[in-house]
């Protein structure tokens, strides 16, 4: 029997919230604190620049899942994640995919296609090897894998009957009607192209900067980011593109960490902003319902918890 197996959901919870609100402010007030082993593009090093943060989480991929891991399990933010990922639906593009700590969520065959993205190659290299892990890339894989297969096959039976006409022009299949070269050209487009449904859900990867969408307008029927927002430079520029690349009826789908309701926990964030920023390259105290609003985005669905820093919010 695990450790954590051994309390109930809400002694976990309970401790989780302890944890966040009390264990962590206490680290960040009494460890000792150290001035930014960089400085910004401007010389001002109060907040990193974009490409100084790039380079943050580059350095934070590959131990990033150890260090949350826990974190998100306390708090119950898998449980959000994976409510979140059920309404994933068609062709999906999932903005600051980080680690790929929504990989799993994603339910079998719930999607044409998903896009994930992001703008930090490290994180990237992590992602792509979560996912090949992962049963979605594994379905994904055998599934390409049996696409090629079929294809091959097609392809020989095709010649076997095109080798079969040329030695018995009198065949059947050959004269059974009479047909015109147009007839038969479009008879052989349709065999050479017509495609075999195998791969149910495509997986592409794409490192990309959130504030221009590399895609056309509504491209997409869902668009996921979370724990995102706080790690743009012009968040809102970015729900702007969000909403931009989304097809009318889609849903952008939110779970962000933001500013508290709380008094003592919002001066706990805007006490160890710099720190927070400078270490996660994430500015944790953003009003994420306003920047919400600010972008035009309709809000379907939202809740807030973990005292008000964590926000859930489904938007068209």
């Amino acid at each position: 029997m695990s450790f954590l197996s051994r309390f109930s959901r809400t002694q976990l919870i309970i401790g989780g919230l302890l944890t966040y609100a009390t264990g962590v402010s206490a680290a960040l007030t009494f460890l000792p604190s150290s001035k930014p082993a960089f400085e910004s593009e401007s010389g001002n090093d109060r907040f990193p620049s974009e490409s100084t943060r790039r380079t943050t989480f580059d350095t934070l991929a590959p131990g990033y899942d150890s260090e949350v891991g826990t974190y998100e399990y306390l708090l119950g933010i898998q449980r959000r994640r994976k409510r979140l990922l059920k309404l994933a639906q068609g062709r999906v593009l999932e903005i600051a995919s980080g680690t790929g700590r929504n990989v799993d969520y994603y339910t079998k065959g719930c999607c044409d296609e998903i896009v994930f993205s992001d703008f930090s190659e490290g994180m990237m290299e992590v992602l792509k090897q979560k996912v090949a892990a992962s049963d979605l890339g594994k379905r994904y894989d055998n599934q390409k894998r049996r696409q090629q297969q079929l294809e091959l096959e097609r392809i020989a039976r095709s010649k076997q009957v095109s080798e079969k006409q040329e030695r018995d022009p009198s065949h059947e299949d050959a004269v059974a009607v009479p047909r015109t070269e147009e007839a038969l050209s479009q008879e052989r487009s349709t065999t050479m192209t017509q495609p075999t449904q195998v791969v149910e859900t495509e997986i592409r990867f794409r490192t990309l900067n959130a504030a221009a969408i590399p895609y056309p307008d509504q491209s997409f029927d869902t668009v996921v980011d979370t724990f995102g927002l706080c790690s743009f430079e012009d968040p809102v520029q970015v729900l702007k593109e969000m909403k931009r690349v989304l097809r009318v009826g889609g849903k952008l789908l939110l779970l962000e960490h933001g500013n508290s309701h709380w008094g003592f926990m919002k001066d706990m964030q805007a006490k160890h902003l710099d720190r927070h920023v400078h270490k996660y390259g994430c500015y944790w105290n953003r009003e994420i319902e306003e920047l919400v609003a600010k972008a035009g985005l309709k809000v379907v669905e939202q809740e807030r918890s973990q005292l008000g820093t964590v926000y859930y919010i489904v938007a068209e």
